[in-house]
């Protein structure tokens, strides 16, 4: 039980270190848009691995790794409370057909990410 969370907290702090740096390049390498896209990018690419990683069976045998690399990592990673702070920031600024818009990608393409993981992993298996 321990030791299986200090996997999630050693797999969050990695993807808490990864979710900031991905905010700095995206930040740093586009146009300052009134779009929350650093938010999008690691919630779909969250999506995407999170499809492979529960689809592959061998990861089902070692339960440590499958919570460091899931709950820790991916956890930190990907951002829910930030998407919706952001939408509603959104909302707030009158920009409702970007906070919909907002919604819609990040819900309907890491959904779609997170199929395209699965087959993927189903490829590789």
């Amino acid at each position: 039980m321990w030791l299986n969370l200090l996997c999630v907290g050693c797999g969050g702090f990695v993807g808490a270190i990864l979710r900031v740096l991905t905010g700095v390049v995206i930040s740093k390498s586009t146009l300052v848009l009134a779009f929350p896209l650093a938010t999008l990018c690691v919630n779909v690419i969250g999506s995407f691995v999170i499809g492979i990683l529960l689809t592959l069976p061998s990861l089902q045998a070692n339960p440590n790794l499958k919570s460091f690399l899931t709950a820790g990592l991916l956890g930190g990673l990907t951002t829910f409370s930030t998407f919706s702070f952001d939408t509603l920031t959104l909302i707030e600024q009158r920009l409702i057909v970007t906070a919909f818009i907002n919604i819609a990608l990040n819900v309907g393409v890491a959904l779609f990410a997170c199929f395209l993981g699965t087959l993927v992993a189903k490829a590789l298996s």
